[in-house]
């Protein structure tokens, strides 16, 4: 126990806490997907919350932040012919996860599907959509 003395010579008794936490908790696990799609001038793009990483093994991933891009119903509006590049970061893959998908599942056309994405070291992905 650790004592200490407060205002007026009062002892505190506090206990002693003893704390353990499992090494995977306290890793910080995340996915970033470095993203490329060739656009011309007038397209619009934007990503849907709805985006997510598909596991072999039927896991959905969730998007956390996006960068580069706007959220729907917002627009992006491309002003240049070339690759217009943005961001997208999910959640950690669980450690057994070796391949996965990322896709866009929306309720109108035009969502997007990227297949077995072999995972590395990093997980720090280029894709091209």
């Amino acid at each position: 126990m650790m004592n200490r003395t407060i205002d007026n010579n009062i002892e505190v008794i506090e206990p002693e806490v003893k704390i353990e936490v499992k090494q995977e908790i306290l890793e910080e696990k995340q996915v970033i997907i470095h993203c490329s799609i060739y656009c011309t001038p007038g397209m619009s793009v934007r990503i849907w919350k709805s985006t997510f990483l598909l596991t072999e093994d039927g896991q959905r991933i969730p998007l956390l932040f996006w960068d580069g891009i706007s959220l729907f119903p917002e627009w992006t509006p491309i002003f240049h012919k070339g690759n217009f590049q943005f961001t997208l970061i999910f959640a950690g893959l669980s450690s057994d996860c070796k391949v996965f998908s990322l896709i866009e599942e929306i309720n109108q056309p035009g969502g997007f599907y990227v297949g077995n994405i072999r995972r590395n070291k990093t997980d720090v992905y280029r894709v091209e959509i």
